[in-house]
């Protein structure tokens, strides 16, 4: 295991993409965004006969384990290579995306080598929101459409503890403070401010005319005040003006069936692709994490 760098992680990649076919992967980051993180941070490189991971330290927390690997036996020999290799203070995050059951049995591999399920989401899609949605957002957002707004670059050390306060660091996969200022002057958060404090937040990206909507929050004070929904329109004419993306993604804890639920109501749909975040804790130290409650 060694310090990693593009050039090496490169190499590393094409040498085993060289040697053998590779059919289970979680690594979906572009090669402009690889980049920025191996410049950025201090990450770790190890390499197997048929495995490769990379390893991408956050919040001074966790490394988040990337892999590409031929199949599931050769994930499984690179994960117990790894385990040995590995010396460091930081958990390690395993994090198996794709349909079933491909997604269920990669996360049992890592389950074998003594990591836990933190949390399994569900991925659901929305074509087009139904007009019945939008007639209910509509009252709520002319309401309050003067306390609604993009966030300022000042907003963000407020938006990361209130997401820090509502969001589990390795589960929910919470953004980093200099994370959450690029997407601020990117204009990614929407916020509601209410007697002087942000009450509730829209966190999301387009890309290819999707809307991925990443986080949903409102401060428990505030959840009957209909401050989601507000926000939740406002967004989307924002959207439909700026991007006219055509659909949306989104993400729901299977465990929560109030939210499941209210989904399924809102015709978002489950596509059939899943994220279980798997994550090993060295021995002798504390499990990572925080709060993981209501969004909205």
């Amino acid at each position: 295991m060694h310090h990693a760098t593009l050039d090496l992680f490169s190499a590393a990649h094409d040498a085993l993409k060289a040697r053998t076919r590779c059919g289970l992967t979680n690594l979906f980051q572009d090669s402009r965004d690889l980049r920025d993180l191996l410049d950025a941070k201090p990450c770790l490189l190890h390499e197997a006969d048929k495995a490769l991971f990379l390893l991408i330290p956050y919040h001074e927390t966790y490394y988040d384990c990337l892999y590409l690997a031929a199949d599931g036996g050769a994930l499984a020999d690179g994960l117990r290579q790894l385990l040995a290799a590995y010396h460091g203070p930081l958990a390690l995050r395993g994090s198996c995306v794709g349909k079933e059951p491909q997604a269920g049995e990669a996360a049992e591999l890592f389950r074998q080598q003594g990591f836990r399920l933190t949390k399994k989401l569900m991925r659901t899609q929305l074509e087009a929101a139904p007009e019945k949605i939008l007639n209910a957002m509509r009252p709520y957002a002319d309401e309050y459409r003067d306390a609604m707004s993009f966030a300022r670059p000042d907003d963000a050390e407020e938006i990361f503890a209130l997401l820090r306060e509502e969001f589990d660091i390795v589960a929910d996969n919470l953004p980093e403070l200099s994370a959450i200022r690029e997407h601020i002057r990117q204009g990614k958060i929407a916020v509601l401010r209410w007697n002087n404090t942000i009450a509730s937040l829209r966190y999301f990206h387009v890309h290819k005319n999707t809307i991925h909507n990443l986080y949903d929050l409102t401060r428990r004070e505030y959840r009957r005040e209909g401050f989601f929904m507000a926000l939740a329109f406002f967004v989307y004419e924002h959207i439909r003006k700026e991007k006219k993306a055509l659909r949306a993604f989104g993400w729901r804890d299977i465990s929560r069936e109030k939210l499941v639920k209210y989904a399924r109501e809102s015709n978002q749909i489950c596509d059939g692709v899943f994220i279980y975040h798997m994550l090993w804790t060295p021995p002798g130290t504390s499990s990572p994490g925080g709060a993981s409650l209501s969004r909205a």
